[in-house]
């Protein structure tokens, strides 16, 4: 059985093609890694290197070996990485859509302390893409996000359906409106936020009544769209999840884009987990009470 340090230094000379700078690579001396090469060379019952004025290269034997060896290395930093991937059973790890308001995760974190359930959790913030993939590689547990057709494989639990309303300044001459027309928002500035999945939808809702918006700030931060909106600076298409503040939101005429937010979750034992989570059940609880 060969050492793997035998191997770090094999690759450093290899990779470097001398010794001075395999040596400092691996952080040893040199006389440190010429003896762990002679004693990997020893082992094998092969010389590795040729050494000359230049430097050093490969023998044929070598040149064979080192294939073995980056193969040997990749499968050990990936033992490593598998190793360090098992977690404590009392641990939920949780993808949260980055389009689920701040606040309300706040407010479940304090909330799920108070209970000292004794459950860790480890939150994910990510887009819906990325949730999905990590749900689909085991590398979460569980998510609170957009609920899709094609997401019947993670036993979705839909726990609510939000619709987009239009955001305005408290003294926007709309704000006091039951709902509004796109056609009459042609004046104002937006405030785009990238990374609302619904954005293809209401970019085609504008342009086919003829508004092509003005941009006052693009952003992937819901923070900083409410406080453009409330500083007057302009208005914005959110989930009506959003509306806490002093801002207005108002329904927008013929937009009936809504979108339905669950519990995703992966695998049968983290289904398990993910259904018993004293978290999960206070984002019921939060959303059952709305």
């Amino acid at each position: 059985m060969i050492d793997q340090y035998l191997l770090r230094y094999f690759l450093a000379v290899a990779e470097t093609g001398n010794f001075s700078r395999a040596a400092k690579r691996v952080s040893v001396t040199q006389p440190t890694l010429s003896a762990g090469i002679a004693k990997l060379e020893r082992e094998l019952g092969a010389r590795l290197f040729d050494r000359d004025r230049q430097g050093v290269a490969l023998t044929p034997a070598g040149s064979r070996f080192l294939v073995r060896a980056r193969r040997i290395a990749a499968e050990y930093e990936h033992a490593l990485v598998e190793l360090g991937e098992v977690t404590d059973p009392t641990l939920l790890r949780v993808g949260v859509l980055n389009t689920i308001p701040t606040r309300l995760v706040e407010v479940w974190l304090e909330r799920h302390r108070a209970l000292g359930s004794g459950e860790a959790l480890e939150i994910l913030d990510g887009s819906e893409r990325d949730i999905a993939e990590r749900l689909e590689r085991g590398r979460i547990d569980m998510a609170l996000t957009v609920v899709r057709p094609h997401h019947a494989r993670f036993a979705p639990e839909i726990l609510a359906r939000e619709r987009y309303m239009m955001v305005l300044p408290p003294d926007h001459p709309l704000a006091s409106e039951s709902e509004v027309h796109a056609e009459q928002l042609a004046r104002d500035r937006m405030a785009l936020r990238r990374h609302c999945e619904a954005l293809p939808e209401i970019n085609r809702f504008f342009v086919d009544r003829g508004v092509r918006p003005r941009f006052v700030l693009k952003t992937t931060s819901d923070e900083r769209v409410l406080a453009v909106i409330r500083s007057g600076a302009g208005i914005g298409m959110m989930p009506e999840c959003f509306a806490a503040g002093p801002e207005r939101f108002v329904p927008v005429r013929d937009f009936e884009l809504v979108r339905e937010v669950g519990l995703l979750h992966a695998g049968e034992p983290q289904l398990a987990q993910g259904r018993a989570s004293p978290f999960a059940g206070l984002v019921r609880a939060h959303y059952r009470a709305a």
